[in-house]
């Protein structure tokens, strides 16, 4: 490597801000006189960010000729954009992804991981499963490309990192090769170009590292495949990370295979276990407890008479969106039936609303009881007259089965059916699963949580 001056990249804010609010969405950055950074959810001056030093002029492997790096005149401040509508797939304004585009893409990403890589246990969203596409239409910030993104934390012996898989279609084409920007560049014989960068910067004093392979497909997709983490250690090596950003299923030309489906998406807690003060998070469930949970949904399903078969197994809890609970979404096969089952800790018994009071009125009327092991049952049954009605008229028929131990222990089992909004009288409503079944599942013995 020749000798050469050094750029000492400070810059004065550096922030990279996701907001989540109706929907969410992206965020950009501009260049500006004026200095600010988000701290906090508002702008305050910036302490400054230090990037890794750039050499230049430099040869860099794979590059005939490099570019000197960007001027380092100005300043960066956040620009965001907010999403008014939920994302979801196979959005016609993104015809490139279809829910099993999506499923296939994360299968292909999980196949390539090495062996002894792993996902840290997380809600779907963030367990490396390709999410759709952020439309930010009008607000979407100049030169914002649309993409969808797989995220997750992973781990291999000591080491971990957040990873993020960012896939796009870009009539950019291949750049060139500017000092500071990558460290080598590979072209594959397919005519792939894949950029590698090994970097850091440094905020506050904390030095935050980020290993980053970029693949330009020959049909005009581009992959970035980044690793961000407190260490220089990766769980992926270069190598390992850019055969993930050069895969062929990932390019979006590539249709997906027949019959592949759409990835798993995230599933909630009820809002009862949310109010019962179930604070904990992700972090705080244990990959042994949710083994032995999902053992003994599946045991008492399996002990169940002329049980329905399922889109899933029944015993397929993963984390929920947030807090330390876990959750299953589920369908009756060949029906409109849907079952959703939920299990966190930390609840207090719950009593009787006196009937008396005016909250008394609202909502489905609960039933209680208590078992002999101190459990309170809470039950309800479907009520078309507290039935929530969707825009488009459909009303959604629920019955509903909850157990809290006096551990803390809380399973939530729910079944739901739609009422087509164009059945008329004579009316006769269709049945979600029936009480015995959702109230022995309701009893699966699951004494703790997490």
């Amino acid at each position: 490597m020749p000798e050469g001056r050094r750029h000492n990249a400070i810059i004065d804010a550096s922030v990279i801000v996701t907001i989540v609010a109706l929907g969410v969405v992206a965020a950009g950055l501009l260049r500006s006189p004026e200095s600010a950074v988000v701290e906090g959810g508002s702008l305050v001056d910036s302490e400054p960010v230090l990037f890794e030093p750039v050499e230049y002029p430099v040869d860099i492997p794979g590059c005939p000729e490099v570019e000197p790096p960007p001027s380092d005149e100005g300043d960066l401040v956040m620009s965001s954009s907010i999403v008014e509508s939920t994302p979801s797939y196979d959005d016609p304004a993104y015809p490139w992804l279809t829910s099993g585009k999506a499923g296939a893409m994360s299968d292909a990403v999980l196949a390539a991981l090495p062996a002894d890589v792993t996902i840290v246990l997380a809600a779907p969203s963030q367990s490396v499963t390709f999410q759709p596409v952020d439309d930010l239409g009008d607000a979407a910030p100049d030169g914002f490309e649309p993409s969808t993104s797989a995220r997750g934390e992973l781990a291999r012996a000591d080491s971990s990192a957040y990873a993020s898989i960012d896939v796009r279609p870009s009539d950019t084409g291949v750049p060139a090769c500017v000092a500071g920007a990558l460290d080598a560049r590979i072209t594959e014989p397919d005519g792939t170009v894949i950029d590698t960068n090994d970097s850091w910067y440094e905020y506050g004093g904390n030095r935050t590292h980020f290993r980053t392979t970029t693949a330009y497909h020959p049909d005009g997709t581009q992959v970035t495949a980044n690793l961000t983490g407190t260490s220089a250690e990766f769980p992926l090596e270069t190598s390992e990370l850019a055969t993930v950003a050069a895969l062929p299923d990932l390019r979006l030309t590539v249709p997906a295979p027949a019959g592949a489906s759409a990835p798993r998406q995230d599933c909630y807690v009820s809002p009862s276990e949310i109010m019962s003060g179930e604070n904990g998070t992700v972090a705080d469930i244990r990959a042994e407890s949710v083994e032995a949970a999902n053992a003994a949904l599946t045991n008492t399903w399996e002990s169940l008479p002329g049980t329905p078969p399922l889109s899933r197994p029944i015993g397929s809890l993963v984390p929920g969106s947030y807090g330390s609970g876990v959750c299953t979404d589920l369908e009756v096969v060949g029906t409109d039936i849907a079952l959703s089952i939920s299990v966190s800790g930390g609840a207090a018994l719950p009593v009787a609303l006196d009937p008396y009071d005016p909250e008394s009125a609202y909502g489905p009327v609960i039933e209680f009881r208590t078992l002999p092991d101190g459990s309170v049952v809470e039950s309800y049954d479907v009520d078309i007259a507290n039935s929530p009605v969707s825009e488009d008229g459909t009303t959604q028929l629920t019955r509903s089965v909850t157990v809290t131990r006096p551990s803390g222990v809380r399973v939530s089992v729910r079944s739901t059916v739609d009422l087509d909004r164009t059945q008329y009288a004579p009316l006769v409503l269709p049945d979600p699963l029936p009480f015995d079944v959702l109230d022995a599942v309701a009893q699966a013995p699951i004494e703790q949580w997490p």
